[in-house]
């Protein structure tokens, strides 16, 4: 039988919890579970709610470890994860009933080893709501390196994968703080990307503590992630380099010039420009660039 490894990277989450781990309990589907907890040095009663709350499921393991940031810690649990499949968890998100059933059906009618559903949010928890799905949309990407390259994926907890699948990706990119863009755009550049059109879980929308509420942390990790791929990729398709390249200088020219007052004859314009025009920048060069998002900005490194 399928097992599924259910990975939750937790960092004071302890509020939280108790109604995502109800939720993990509630996963309908024939498939066999396993619960990795990961506690990234939490300063609350995280780990105690973990133990607590997980003390009736069979099959839990708890990892840890001193912080270290969401991407190593993700790594450390799909590493003690035993389950055919990987599904991350936000610690914060609370999973549809149906969710790991569904996305199971998925990868297996689009023949994929990575897809994922819809992610929605919610202001009060007594408003949540999950409609099993009818007739929803179910899409195989043709290109889906290029699609995240053009869309900028995040968040975790509605997708799905093959844990070879990760393992032959080389995991989530460890010098990046955030986890969600550089597992995207690696798991995609093996080729294969389903997703069905339909919510599988909710986030709170007002949650003082995630890391989506800091977005010089967002654009930094997205953009970071991104020209690191570019770097690591010398014989990336060309389509693929100009799209990333394009979507790197123009983040980095955006910011510049919305928090530094940078203008039209600025080295961050000309740059994005001359990229436009066909000029091909380095890919350590587009690595240094995204210094721009930490200046006067508190954004974390592993």
């Amino acid at each position: 039988m399928t097992k599924v490894s259910f990975v939750v990277t937790v960092y004071n989450k302890a509020p939280f919890l108790p109604d995502v781990i109800t939720a993990l309990k509630a996963q309908t589907g024939s498939f066999d579970r396993e619960y990795v907890f990961v506690n990234d040095g939490s300063t609350d009663n995280s780990l105690d709610v973990v133990k607590r709350e997980t003390a009736d499921l069979d099959h839990v393991i708890i990892v840890d470890q001193e912080n270290q940031g969401v991407a190593i810690a993700t790594n450390n649990g799909v590493k003690a994860a035993s389950g055919d499949y990987i599904k991350l968890v936000d610690a914060d998100d609370m999973l549809a009933p149906y969710c790991t059933e569904l996305l199971l059906k998925t990868a297996k009618d689009t023949d994929t080893s990575f897809t994922l559903g819809i992610s929605d949010e919610y202001d009060q928890k007594e408003d949540i709501v999950f409609k099993p799905p009818t007739d929803a949309e179910v899409k195989r990407f043709d290109d889906p390196l290029l699609l995240v390259i053009k869309e900028g994926y995040a968040r975790v907890s509605h997708c799905l994968f093959k844990k070879s699948y990760f393992e032959q990706a080389g995991c989530c990119d460890e010098r990046v703080f955030s986890q969600d863009h550089s597992l995207f755009i690696r798991l995609a550049a093996l080729g294969e990307l389903s997703q069905i059109f339909h919510p599988v879980c909710v986030s709170p929308k007002d949650e003082p503590g995630r890391i989506m509420n800091n977005e010089a942390q967002v654009v930094h990790d997205a953009t970071l992630a991104l020209a690191y791929h570019v770097a690591e990729n010398p014989n990336l398709n060309p389509k693929h380099r100009f799209a990333a390249q394009k979507k790197i200088l123009a983040r980095i020219w955006k910011w510049a010039k919305k928090h530094h007052g940078a203008g039209f004859l600025s080295a961050e314009f000309s740059l994005y420009l001359l990229g436009r025009c066909g000029l091909k920048v380095s890919g350590e060069q587009l690595i240094a660039l995204c210094a721009v998002f930490r200046k006067n900005a508190s954004v974390r490194r592993p």
